[in-house]
């Protein structure tokens, strides 16, 4: 059976590897007949289409990724033994019953070192988002400890547990906060952060999603210039395009940037959330029954 995720450049990806072959110790190996997907809203995929059977535990659905990917089309290759939440239920016409919560929660299960606390709040974005702006910079005039989304994992939950609170752009430093019992505040910059995940989390662990707005920053370099020309068809003048940069950049520093400062900073005063302690504890305690349901059904075969 292999364990199988997405690939990318991006901490709540990461968490795949490190969680699942903890609990399912060797579990998994390279047969292809069997795909076990975990962590992450990829449910719809091409992977998950085009893999033979398919082992679906806490994934996520979002109905953006499914506009890219097209529909998802369940049939007898997909065994579901639980979803992130909800929404995911619904959307894919399942059992209420399977919406259980993210298997990131499964972290409670792990004996990390104690930490100090060396930071009042940090803060991660998206990892698109970091590549649109520079919100290290955005943290280091807020007095906030900057944590990028493509850090190493095991650096990620050391800063977390070295945290009181934490304020998330990207929802698995969200999670992964709450799992470690660490309160976490949420924020929205850009529209591409999808509200439909994040609120099928929170809703499978009873918690309502309110995203605090940051005001939306880029950069206006090459990347920029490339999007203008294909907007205007490539008929600005190169004179027209080095001002129009020009006087954006300038605009964002005198004004937008300020009121990125302003409401970033703004959050450290306010009060966090984080789930209840009875209900992550019985989430978790559903995750793990299924690991072992899971485990009796796979893995004597797995043996043989």
């Amino acid at each position: 059976m292999r364990l199988r995720y997405f690939d990318g450049d991006n901490f709540g990806d990461a968490l795949n590897p490190m969680i699942f072959n903890n609990v399912l110790p060797s579990f998994f190996d390279e047969d292809d007949e069997t795909d076990f997907f975990g962590i992450g809203s990829i449910i719809g995929f091409d992977m998950m289409k085009h893999a033979k059977n398919k082992i679906i535990f806490s994934s996520g659905y979002s109905p953006a990724y499914a506009r890219k990917y097209g529909p998802v089309a369940i049939d007898d290759s997909y065994k579901f033994y639980c979803v992130r939440g909800p929404l995911t239920a619904k959307a894919l016409k399942l059992d209420a019953n399977l919406a259980v919560t993210d298997g990131a929660a499964l972290l409670r299960e792990f004996h990390f070192p104690t930490q100090a606390k060396r930071y009042k709040v940090s803060y991660m974005p998206h990892w698109t988002s970091e590549y649109i702006y520079s919100w290290a910079d955005i943290c280091a005039e807020c007095g906030i400890h900057y944590v990028s989304p493509r850090t190493p994992i095991n650096a990620v939950i050391d800063q977390i547990l070295q945290s009181e609170m934490v304020i998330a752009e990207a929802m698995h430093f969200a999670i992964v906060a709450d799992a470690l019992r660490i309160p976490w505040i949420p924020v929205k910059t850009y529209q591409f952060i999808d509200d439909f995940k994040w609120s099928d989390w929170t809703q499978s662990l009873q918690m309502d999603y309110h995203a605090r707005k940051l005001p939306s920053l880029q950069r206006y370099d090459e990347a920029f210039e490339h999007k203008l020309r294909k907007k205007t068809r490539n008929m600005l003048p190169q004179q027209v395009i080095g001002l129009s940069k020009r006087l954006m950049d300038r605009y964002q520093q005198l004004f937008v940037r300020k009121k990125s400062i302003a409401a970033l900073s703004a959050l450290v005063q306010e009060e966090p959330t984080m789930s209840k302690d009875e209900i992550f504890n019985a989430k978790t305690d559903q995750l793990l029954d299924i690991l072992s349901d899971i485990k009796r059904t796979y893995q004597p075969t797995q043996r043989n």
